[in-house]
């Protein structure tokens, strides 16, 4: 028996020198914040985030996007199609889900302003505003006040109470194809003008208003493993994130779309 018992501690010694996160990833666990959310085009979603990591889970669709520190290397996989792919989080910036075609791309440049905290249904937020008043940066650099007759494009309310990695919240305010902010957010709104805003007269506008894009239905805290941050064992690595989340014949029919649009794949797969 003692022999045995030599043996078997030899063996876990062996494993976690040739793999160390076999047992960590395995038998660990550690305290989550879950948010239940409602996206206004991706319907609902479930945020699981610690300070140093994320997983997304999109819908009915079995889409998961997961990241984590210190890398923050991006990974999207298919609990349907048991496929995953996995990219740096420089490139994920660069186009998110390519199934999500790049939208609001003329805001990249409006800046973020912080007008200060608040308690929104109950939880103190860092409240911030997307403004779209074309000179607003150089206004903000120069200590000068930003004109608002442009409108609010976008208010943000993010969770003062669960900090972490701003790359945790880079993560999903790409897949939501929106400006970047620091944290994770608990409600979107945005705001529709006649002549600025995220639309402009593209979408025929006939008068100013604002649509809450998402918004927060519960939060809890609990524990989970540190596999909820891991593709699951047995998924096939994809050629791209486009085969995880979208069928074949769709795939083709995107790239007929943009190649007879005349914008190639480096408009929204690079």
């Amino acid at each position: 028996m003692r022999q045995f018992a030599t043996y078997f501690a030899s063996a876990l010694l062996t494993l976690a020198v040739v793999c160390p996160q076999a047992i960590a990833v395995g038998n660990a666990n550690v305290p989550v914040t879950i948010y239940k959310q409602k996206h206004g085009y991706l319907g609902n979603l479930e945020v699981i985030s610690t300070p140093d990591a994320i997983r997304i889970s999109e819908g009915t669709n079995g889409n998961i996007v997961l990241a984590k520190g210190p890398d923050w290397k991006v990974t999207v996989y298919n609990t349907n199609r048991r496929l995953y792919y996995d990219m740096t989080l420089a490139h994920w910036k660069s186009h998110g889900l390519r199934a999500v075609w790049v939208m609001m791309a003329n805001t990249s440049e409006w800046p973020i302003v912080n007008i200060g905290t608040e308690m929104h249904n109950g939880r103190r937020c860092d409240k911030y505003i997307l403004a779209a008043d074309p000179k607003a940066r150089a206004k903000i650099k120069a200590k000068m006040p930003v004109n608002m007759a442009y409108g609010k494009a976008g208010e943000y309310w993010l969770d003062g109470e669960n900090k972490g990695a701003r790359e945790r919240a880079t993560v999903l305010f790409q897949l939501f194809k929106i400006p970047d902010a620091p944290n994770l957010p608990l409600e979107l709104k945005v705001y529709f003008a006649k002549d600025s805003g995220f639309f402009g007269n593209a979408q025929n506008i006939k008068q100013d208003a604002d649509k809450k894009i998402l918004e927060t239905l519960s939060i809890k805290k609990m524990d989970m493993p540190l596999s909820t941050f891991a593709v699951p064992a047995g998924y096939r690595r994809a050629k791209d994130d486009s085969e995880v989340t979208i069928s074949k014949s769709y795939s083709n029919s995107l790239d007929d779309i943009v190649k007879d649009m005349g914008l190639g794949e480096t408009f929204y797969n690079k």
